[in-house]
C-alpha cells in the first residue's frame, strides 16, 4: 500500500453544525484499511513522515498507558470498523509489555450517523470520567453496532450515568463538535483512506499490524534507525 505522507500544518477551527456535516459525509464512503501491507511483513511496514507535533495540539484527546512514555501512538479508529477492533488486543498487549508507551485515540467516524453517536457518546463519556469503559464496550462489541439504542445501552452497562450524559452531550456539544471536526482535517491532512490508522512518534501506519511489528518499529525508533 503506497502512502502519501503530509506535514500537517496548523489551522484555526471556525466551528459550525455545516462544516462538521460536509466533514463528517466526506469521509463516510470511506472504509477500514484491514491490515498493513502483507509484503512488508518480512521486514518492517512502509511508513512515512507526518506533523507529529501538531497531532498532540489537543488536550481533549483520550489516552491509555504511560504518563511519562518515549512512544506515542496515535490511533485512528472507528467503533464499527472490524479492523479497529482486532487491533484493541494488539495495542493492549503492547501496553502491558512496554511501560513506556502509550495510546491516544482520535475518534474517526467514517461508517455513518450511528458511528458519530458513538464517537460522540465516548466523549461525553469523558466529562464524568468514563471515556475508557465506554471505549472498551464499544470496542468490545462482537457485531456492528446498528442503532443508536444499543450504543446507549452499551454505555450504560459501562457504568455511564445517562442522564448526566445526555446533560454533558448538550452542554458540550461545541467541544465534541471540534475534537470531531479537528480529528477529521488532520485525518485528511494525512490522505488517510480508512480506519484504523496509526501515527507513532511521527511514522504514518495505514493498516493493522500485529503486537510483534509494533514492538519492530519501536525497536527501530528508539534506536534511531531509518524504518524504510
Amino acid at each position: 500500500m503506497a502512502l502519501d505522507g503530509r506535514h500537517i500544518t496548523r489551522r484555526s477551527l471556525i466551528m459550525n453544525k455545516p462544516a462538521l456535516a460536509l466533514m463528517i459525509a466526506a469521509t463516510m464512503s470511506l472504509a477500514a484499511c484491514g491490515p498493513a501491507d502483507a509484503s512488508a511483513a518480512q521486514d518492517m511496514p512502509m511508513i512515512a513522515e507526518v506533523g507529529f507535533s501538531d497531532l498532540l495540539k489537543n488536550p481533549a484527546t483520550p489516552f491509555i498507558g504511560a504518563q511519562q512514555a518515549d512512544i506515542t501512538i496515535i490511533g485512528f479508529m472507528d467503533y464499527n470498523c472490524p479492523y479497529c477492533k482486532m487491533m484493541i488486543p494488539e495495542l493492549n498487549g503492547l501496553m502491558e509489555a512496554d511501560p513506556k508507551v502509550r495510546v491516544l485515540y482520535k475518534e474517526w467516524p467514517i461508517f455513518g450517523p450511528v458511528s458519530e453517536n458513538l464517537a460522540r457518546i465516548a466523549l461525553a463519556a469523558g466529562y464524568q470520567d468514563k471515556y475508557h469503559a465506554v471505549h472498551n464496550a464499544f470496542m468490545s462489541a462482537p457485531d456492528r453496532i446498528q442503532t443508536n439504542q444499543k450504543a446507549r445501552q452499551l454505555a450504560t452497562e459501562a457504568g455511564v450515568d445517562m442522564e448526566q450524559l445526555d446533560r454533558d452531550l448538550a452542554a458540550h456539544r461545541e467541544d465534541i463538535d471540534a475534537v470531531l471536526l479537528l480529528n477529521s482535517r488532520e485525518a485528511a491532512a494525512l490522505a488517510l483512506n480508512g480506519t484504523p490508522a496509526f501515527v507513532i512518534n511521527g511514522n504514518l501506519i495505514p493498516g493493522g499490524i500485529p503486537q510483534a511489528q509494533l514492538e519492530a518499529v519501536i525497536a527501530r525508533i528508539r534506536s534511531g534507525q531509518p524504518l524504510r
